[in-house]
């Protein structure tokens, strides 16, 4: 099979730096927050103590959730002490959802500690770089309700967050008829530009664990979009490389992919795009650093790996 055109590293797109801030801004969070809270909790109590009483309907619409999860969410919460149902009293058929004093200490305590991993997520840059940070996802974001709420829409890591979910959605849509998800065309795209790759380098570019990545190497490789080979100086290790049919699905994809970066560009405007993913990297930290398009990182003995540790969790300094 001829080469196909050079393959774009997967940091070139919006969505995949989103995704490895959004992991990176949940890590932080999680550990500051504690373990008798989660983070999905946050924004359903914000809302409450923001705009007061409003129906668990209401609330799952603001939120993007579709009514079982935003039941149980509810129900979690009450369990917790931390909201009631009442009877609304415009409508006397439909409950009301209202915080209780313990639910408005919780929501309390909960920002104190998002504080701190907001200040970890965002200590690579300069007060200038976060404004216009926000500035760029809000832009993103326009139209989303949840932004105007004091706690929420003027925090990096919710702002990442939201991005995250609304670009993924966007992208289950285009990649669908491909029979991709996004975690496969990250796969392909990583591969595509890097390949020949060890497992240890994938997950590095990916921001993800040696086995979570090792069980998606499977399910790619059980398609027939990946091969994996002995490498042929360290038997130890593997390379990984796009099969014929994972390069035409991978060209397929991309195409689906520059579509979306282009509806980003729209909005933000060429520059600002740009400075959006500028911005991203620097927030994720060297490894989301794009190689150069279609060259292979080769590292010592002629392995396919790269020695660049990804940036840890730090939360020592929050």
């Amino acid at each position: 099979m001829p080469p196909g055109p050079p393959v774009a590293p997967p940091q070139q797109f919006t969505g995949f730096l989103l995704r490895r801030a959004f992991v990176l801004s949940r890590g932080h969070a999680e550990a500051c927050i504690g373990e008798d809270a989660s983070l999905r909790d946050v924004p359903a109590l914000t809302l409450l103590g923001n705009v007061g009483a409003m129906s668990q309907h209401r609330l799952g619409d603001l939120l993007n959730l579709n009514r079982t999860t935003t039941g149980k969410l509810v129900d979690a919460l009450e369990i917790k002490g931390w909201v009631v149902r009442e009877r609304d009293p415009h409508d006397r058929r439909s409950y009301a959802l209202q915080l209780t004093a313990a639910g408005k200490g919780a929501v309390a305590d909960m920002h104190r500690a998002l504080d701190r991993g907001e200040a970890a997520l965002t200590r690579p840059l300069s007060p200038a770089e976060r404004r216009r940070l926000s500035g760029a996802l809000r832009s993103l974001l326009s139209g989303d309700a949840t932004l105007a709420i004091a706690g929420l829409g003027d925090r990096c890591g919710y702002l990442i967050a939201r991005a995250h979910q609304m670009l993924y959605r966007r992208a289950v849509q285009a990649l669908a008829p491909l029979g991709l998800s996004p975690r496969d065309f990250g796969i392909l795209t990583a591969l595509g530009a890097v390949q020949p790759c060890s497992q240890k380098r994938l997950a590095q570019i990916l921001g993800k664990s040696a086995p979570a990545v090792l069980a998606f190497i499977d399910e790619v490789e059980t398609a027939g979009l990946v091969s994996r080979h002995r490498n042929a100086t360290d038997r130890r290790a593997y390379d990984l490389r796009l099969t014929p049919l994972g390069e035409s699905k991978l060209q397929a994809a991309q195409r689906a992919a520059f579509e979306l970066q282009a509806l980003i560009a729209h909005t933000l405007g060429a520059s600002g795009d740009e400075d959006l993913r500028r911005l991203l990297v620097k927030v994720v930290g060297p490894d989301a650093a794009p190689a150069p398009v279609g060259e292979s990182r080769v590292g010592p003995a002629g392995t396919s790996e790269e020695k660049v540790p990804p940036r840890p969790v730090d939360v020592a300094a929050s």
